[in-house]
This record gives C-alpha cells, sequence and structure tokens, in this order.
C-alpha cells in the first residue's frame, strides 16, 4: 500500500487517483480517511454493494464513525431532493425516483444557502469512489460539489460499464480535466496475491493496454481457462464446474439477457442465487401495473411474474395458477389446489397473489429464482392487507430496508457484469455468447476470480 498516495488523497483540494480492479483501492479511501483525515469526510459511491465494502472495511480498522458518512449518489441526492421537492424545484415522482431530474433538482438545491450551510457544516471533503461510472449529470452534480467541499476521486477507466441508453457514462479525460491533479496510481493487484494466485493478477495488470486500445488481450500467456461450448451443453458444463472448484462461485452472464430459465432452475437447484438490480425490476414492473392497470393487465402481469421468479412449474401448475390469478372457474381434485381456488375467485388480488407465493413455495422441487423480488413481494402485500398502505409507496419503502442487504457473503451467484461489479470470488465463469458487451464488461468480469477465472464462449448451435 502507498501511504503516500493516501497523504496525497487527504492533503489535496482536488484530484484523481488511477485504481485498476482489485488494487487496493477501497482500503486506500479507509486508510486515508481513517489515519489521514483529521474531520468528517463524505464518502460516495454507486452502489449499496460499495457502500456495504465500505462500511465493513472501516469497521474492521476500528475508524470511528464520527469521521465518516458513506451513501451512494443517487441515494445522497435523493434524500436532500426527496426532504425538500419545492426548494430543489423537483415535480417528479416520489416513490418511484426520475434520476436525472433528482441531480438537476439537487442543483438547484446546492444554490441554497441552508444547504450550503448544512453541507459545510457536515462535512471538511468529499471523496467519490468508482467515478468512472458517474453519468454526466453526476459529473455535474460532482463538480458542482466540488466548488464547496475538497474533492477527491479514485476510478478505473476500464470498469466504466454502468451507462446504459441515454445514460452516457463521463470520459476519463474529462475526469482527468476537472480534477486536474494526479494523486497517484493503485497498482499492486492484492486480490491475487493474497489469493496465492500473483501470476494472474499480474497478467490481469499487463493486459490492460490491450483493453485500452478496444482489443482483446493474447489469454494463451494466461492462466485463464478457455473453453467453447454449446447451448445444448452449458448446462452441464457449469454444473460439472461448480462440483469441480471449492469455495465460492459466481457466474457472469451478459448485461443484455439472462441466462435461458432452465438453466437458471438448475444453478438455482445447485445452491445458487440469481442477483438482482437493488430496485428490484421485475418486483417494479409489477406493482406499476397493480397500481394502475386493468383487471386483466394486473392478471397477466402477475402470472407473467411468477413464470419469471420460479422454476420447475409442471404444465398443470402452470394452468392452475394461471387460472386462479385470471379468477377462471375449475374444479381441481388435489385438496391444497381446492382450498385455493375456492377462498380466491375474483382473479388477481393482494390476497389472491399472496396465497399463490405460499401454494407455490411449499410445492416440491419448485425453486424460487428471485428470491429477493419473492420475498419483498410478500412483506409488500402483507402490510398493504393489513394497513390497507398505497402498494407503490410499500415498494419504496421495502426497497429503502433491502438496499444495504450484502452480497459480498454470498457463495454462488449468478448475475450480469453490473450486478457482480465490486464483488469478489475464489472462482469466476464467464458465460459469453454473441450479445455479451464490451471489452470493458469482459475486463469486469476477469478481475472477479482470485483464485480461478473460466471463460466460455459459447457457440449458439450444434
Amino acid at each position: 500500500m502507498s501511504e503516500g498516495v493516501f497523504r496525497a488523497i487527504a492533503a489535496a483540494s482536488s484530484g484523481y487517483v488511477e485504481a485498476p480492479a482489485g488494487c487496493g483501492k477501497t482500503e486506500a479511501i479507509v486508510r486515508t480517511v481513517g489515519y489521514h483525515c483529521s474531520e468528517r469526510q463524505l464518502v460516495l459511491t454507486h452502489t449499496h454493494a460499495g457502500v456495504d465494502a465500505l462500511r465493513q472495511r472501516f469497521k474492521e480498522h476500528h475508524i470511528p464513525a464520527a469521521k465518516f458518512h458513506i451513501d451512494t449518489i443517487a441515494g445522497w441526492a435523493w434524500g436532500w431532493v426527496r426532504r425538500y421537492p419545492e426548494n430543489a424545484n423537483y415535480h417528479s415522482s416520489i416513490e418511484f425516483a426520475v434520476w436525472d431530474d433528482v441531480y438537476a433538482a439537487m442543483l438547484n438545491l446546492l444554490s441554497k444557502d441552508f444547504v450550503v450551510r448544512g453541507i459545510l457544516n457536515s462535512y471538511a471533503g468529499l471523496i467519490v469512489d468508482e467515478y468512472q461510472d458517474c453519468t454526466l449529470p453526476m459529473h455535474q452534480l460532482m463538480g458542482q460539489l466540488g466548488t464547496l467541499l475538497p474533492c477527491r476521486v479514485l476510478g478505473d477507466e476500464l470498469q466504466g460499464i454502468f451507462g446504459l441508453g441515454s445514460d452516457q457514462l463521463v470520459n476519463w479525460s474529462d475526469v482527468r480535466g476537472e480534477f486536474k491533479n494526479d494523486l497517484g496510481t493503485l497498482d499492486t493487484p492484492h486480490r491475487w496475491n493474497k489469493a496465492g494466485n500473483e501470476p494472474l493478477g499480474k497478467w490481469l495488470i499487463g493486459a490492460r493496454e490491450h483493453f485500452k486500445r478496444d482489443q482483446e488481450p493474447d489469454f494463451s500467456g494466461s492462466s485463464i481457462v478457455r473453453d467453447v461450448v454449446s447451448q445444448s451443453s452449458l448446462s452441464s458444463k457449469l454444473i460439472n464446474l461448480t462440483h469441480q472448484k471449492n469455495g465460492r462461485i459466481c457466474v457472469v452472464r451478459p448485461k443484455a439477457r439472462s441466462l435461458p430459465a432452465g438453466l437458471e432452475t438448475s444453478l438455482v437447484k445447485n445452491s445458487y442465487r440469481i442477483l438482482e438490480a437493488n430496485d428490484l425490476p421485475t418486483l417494479r414492473g409489477l406493482i406499476e401495473v397493480l397500481v394502475n392497470g386493468t383487471d386483466q393487465q394486473k392478471s397477466s402481469a402477475s402470472v407473467k411474474f411468477v413464470k419469471r421468479s420460479f422454476g420447475g412449474l409442471n404444465p398443470g401448475d402452470r394452468d392452475f395458477v394461471k387460472k386462479v390469478l385470471c379468477g377462471n372457474k375449475q374444479r381441481p381434485l388435489r385438496e391444497d389446489r381446492k382450498s385455493l381456488a375456492s377462498a380466491h375467485i375474483a382473479g388477481t388480488t393482494p390476497r389472491s397473489i399472496l396465497a399463490v407465493l405460499g401454494y407455490l413455495e411449499d410445492l416440491d422441487d419448485i425453486r424460487v429464482k428471485l428470491s429477493e423480488s419473492v420475498s419483498a413481494l410478500k412483506c409488500i402485500l402483507e402490510e398493504h392487507i393489513e394497513t390497507e398502505s398505497c402498494l407503490r409507496s410499500l415498494y419504496a419503502d421495502e426497497i429503502s430496508r433491502r438496499k444495504y442487504q450484502r452480497r459480498s457473503n454470498v457463495f454462488r451467484c449468478v448475475g450480469s457484469t453490473l450486478l457482480v461489479k465490486g464483488l469478489e470470488f475464489d472462482h469466476a465463469i464467464i458465460v459469453r455468447g454473441e450479445n455479451w458487451g464490451s471489452l470493458k464488461d469482459l475486463y469486469v468480469a476477469l478481475t472477479r476470480g482470485s483464485k480461478s477465472v473460466t471463460l466460455l464462449d459459447l457457440r449458439e448451435s450444434g
């Protein structure tokens, strides 16, 4: 670790640090704040997993909580805007944040004296982690905040993969221009050195120049195992690899598409967890329809949610559940189905959805694939039935309660590059198909496994 870099971060009024994956960026922030800053620092990052990782590391170092406040950029801005929407000139939804509007509104608040005083009275400096993931509105907001507080940022241009659709990410050259002072580089591959796999760490550091030139590196000089597999053999290949490897495993899928439903079910049967985005988009879509949709739309959305969230349903179960949620008459023979069908004849209601979830969870050989969404939905429906509170508000409250649930200790998981970014595993298995994504996505995936990395190039047929 470079104490010189830590001291430079603490002393700078503005500046940037380049930090490749696995080279101790989290440790750098914690040591800087804990041992080189005398006053409280605002530490912002992008994901709740990142917030959790920082909090855990501060705790491990026994750094007093009075020395720091950690949040996501989105969460910090939303907290101010949601509290003062009129002052912020924010007119969009309070339950479902419209993020570009939130960042613009927070810029408005930074021109208010009471907000400036609150910030200056609370913090002596700002440190922004994973800066390469800042969108242009975020970058503009951080630049304005940097006029109030010393602002130091850490990031890695090769890990900027969060930009989706119109959410353009800031160019790293613009980051250098905005924050001007080069405070140093963290380039020791601690993740792999600690795992006794120094050669892989050195290879990944050396391969960075290829990735920066948008060139796939030559894997022949690395310990990365490559194979070509067909769709039909992918399931057996992944299960075999699971049984061969000891320790924590992540299967990394493309950003733009999930793995086939049957394959997800097979992995869940082998103790994998399907990672979901923090706002639980499958659940969010259902809640929107339950609030605003017609009866037919509510039934259709509920059936779709069940199909996506549960694996191993046979045709009989799927047909039975669909009829319950659509309010169709049926005369099932099984006792558990009889009671459910007779108790819920009005189609999709909060009570019928809750009953269907309980029915499915009691069935043998059925696997819950989207465990976070199903668990959150049950909590929302139970609260709604008891209090008659708005489903949309209950969803927002439930997401807020769950946002810091730890993922860093998940034993086996399946997730996109977006969802595994920031997490570390013993073994990474990358499933790369035609719609994989960019070379930056590949770099992020390759840096997830400390002990081994397997790259499976998917052959679409054969």
